[in-house]
């Protein structure tokens, strides 16, 4: 009878352990704040595993978050745990989505512990792949690259490491520097080479590599009639209907990207995403393959050329000097310099390694990277918008070029764009019109209990203002007087900005914390005329070659408008050409 006791408490424990794990079957909804708004989801789940997961409700940004939101489900139904890999390029998103999972399975009843251990690494399967050109890193550089390559008959392998084509070049602007191009002599531009190279000279404070920006200056415009005929990359840009030296993507960067990863796939190209290259394979000196890791095996690839166009490395640490850390990164999440150690081997000549791109005029988002507000600053100015710092004081022309604006904001400890209402909605529609952010999101920020960032504050009177920014009320209101003063003659101050249109006397006002931010590298890889990788005796690696932000010297210490994502074109579409020559 005891042992019967026993055996039927024992039985009691494990049922009610069973039942304590189970979930109750059905379909539970959650949802949690994403990069541009919720992502709401529906989870499905039996009373063990998650059946099904489906994205109801989202706003994330096309190509980038979009595509996190197509890979996620699907690898959280395999993997059954919540700890699977973030979507490189999408944290936030990715982040997100698995907030809102944690809710729906907590509704279930999950035994969280369970769905949120890690799955079992499985041992890499190794396989060895044949091409003629390896091209690492899917942005616009290695994705110009590819395709040209392609072209030209070479057999092309691209290998991307995270989860979708793009990098930085999905996240800018897209204008795409074009001197010479067939498109810029019919707008009627009269630039030639020769001003380009002393105009980004001036701009760079002479610390660009003569002959890196020479090569671009001369050969810009053969890669920008290639990217948009019909016959080369077929990549939509718009027209100008003034003279024009430089041409933005129909959907700026995200669209070029989209646009050109369909045309590398379309040509015959092999695209491995979350395929990271690891290493190059060397051979007497000559660049002979690369090793990769990535969808569960190691890879080998033999190959006669390889391009490297993994990006910059502004978000490395160690990489980035010190000085940079006060202010706040805007970068690509991936820009790691993977290029800098893969070629430590070789010996190859860095050259700028000091330098990172920073730019003034810049809020920091809730995910804490800093954010151009470029596209509302403009307007913001333009109807009567001004900085003031710490003591509530104007400080610079607002208006003047980038680099004497940041010389003045890097002087202070804070600064804040003042704006009435009618420059507040001016900054508003540039920033949602470039889908930036939502008007959902700045009366989510402007709530006076809203933590973190970006500090936006609104007040009836600049008084008011003041106390809620910690800056002396009575001198932003001088501020405010003697811009306005100057303002009813549309006179000039005595920072040199003309003003013509005062700031209202009446309220709602309005103040944003600017930033400097800083994200692109401008230093990395030597290269020759043949965008070969040179060595520390100033000689070519054998077989090796590079595009885009890894390439160091064509910028000098700051870059000039169109000339990151012109120089991406440029050298992708230049090393494809002399890679292939190179081959035959």
């Amino acid at each position: 009878m005891k042992k019967f006791a026993a055996l039927l408490l024992a039985m009691l424990m494990v049922l009610g352990s069973v039942s304590a794990m189970a979930m109750t079957a059905g379909t539970y909804e959650a949802a949690a704040k994403g990069f541009h708004g919720d992502i709401k989801i529906a989870v499905t789940v039996d009373a063990e595993k998650i059946t099904a997961i489906e994205v109801l409700e989202q706003s994330e940004t096309e190509g980038i978050g979009t595509v996190a939101l197509e890979k996620l489900p699907a690898a959280v139904v395999e993997a059954q745990t919540i700890a699977v890999d973030a979507i490189g390029g999408a944290t936030i998103s990715s982040e997100a989505f698995k907030a809102a999972l944690t809710d729906a399975l907590t509704q279930a009843g999950a035994d969280m512990d369970k769905f949120t251990a890690a799955a079992a690494a499985a041992e890499l399967v190794e396989e060895t792949l044949e091409t003629d050109i390896v091209v690492i890193g899917g942005g616009a550089a290695g994705l110009t690259a590819g395709v040209k390559a392609l072209q030209g008959g070479a057999k092309v392998i691209l290998l991307e490491k995270t989860a979708m084509t793009g990098g930085a070049s999905a996240t800018a602007g897209g204008s795409t520097k074009a001197i010479g191009s067939k498109w810029a002599i019919e707008s009627g531009a009269t630039d030639t080479p020769e001003d380009f190279i002393a105009a980004i000279t001036k701009n760079g404070h002479g610390k660009n590599d003569p002959a890196t920006v020479k090569n671009f200056a001369y050969n810009m415009g053969a890669a920008f009639d290639w990217i948009v005929a019909e016959d080369g990359g077929a990549v939509p840009y718009k027209k100008s209907d003034k003279p024009s030296t430089a041409f933005g993507g129909e959907g700026r960067g995200a669209g070029i990207v989209k646009s050109l990863t369909e045309k590398f796939e379309s040509e015959g190209g092999v695209l491995m995403v979350g395929t990271p290259g690891t290493e190059l394979i060397v051979d007497n000196g000559a660049v002979v393959g690369v090793k990769a890791e990535g969808n569960g095996k190691a890879y080998t690839i033999n190959a006669k050329k390889v391009i490297l166009a993994t990006g910059g490395y502004g978000a490395n640490k160690d990489l980035v000097p010190d000085e940079y850390e006060k202010f706040v990164y805007a970068g690509h999440a991936g820009a790691t310099g993977d290029a800098i150690k893969m070629v430590e081997p070789l010996n190859a000549d860095l050259i700028n390694m000091e330098m990172i791109n920073t730019q003034p005029n810049s809020m920091i988002k809730p995910s804490g990277l800093g954010q151009y507000c470029n596209p509302g600053v403009s307007k913001a100015y333009a109807a009567g918008g001004f900085m003031v710092n710490q003591d509530g004081v104007r400080f610079v022309n607002e208006v003047t070029n980038a680099w004497d604006i940041m010389q003045e904001m890097k002087k202070n400890d804070f600064q804040f764009l003042v704006m009435d209402q009618a420059a507040f909605d001016g900054f508003n529609a540039g920033m949602t019109g470039s889908a930036i952010y939502s008007m959902e999101d700045v009366a989510e920020w402007l709530k006076d209990d809203y933590a973190g960032q970006p500090v936006l504050k609104t007040a009836a009177t600049l008084e008011e203002l003041a106390a809620k920014l910690n800056v002396p009320a009575d001198a932003v209101v001088a501020a405010a007087a003697k811009f306005n003063e100057v303002a009813a003659t549309e006179g000039t101050d005595e920072f040199g900005r003309t003003i013509k249109v005062a700031q209202s006397a009446e309220g709602p006002f309005y103040a944003m914390q600017m930033h400097i931010r800083y994200y692109a590298s401008l230093g990395g890889l030597h290269v020759n005329d043949d965008m070969q990788v040179l060595n520390a005796n100033q000689e070519a690696i054998p077989n090796l070659y590079a595009a885009g932000e890894v390439i160091g010297g064509h910028q000098g210490d700051v870059y000039m408008a169109s000339c990151l994502f012109g120089y991406a074109v440029f050298s992708g579409h230049h090393a494809a050409v002399a890679a292939v020559a190179a081959m035959n």
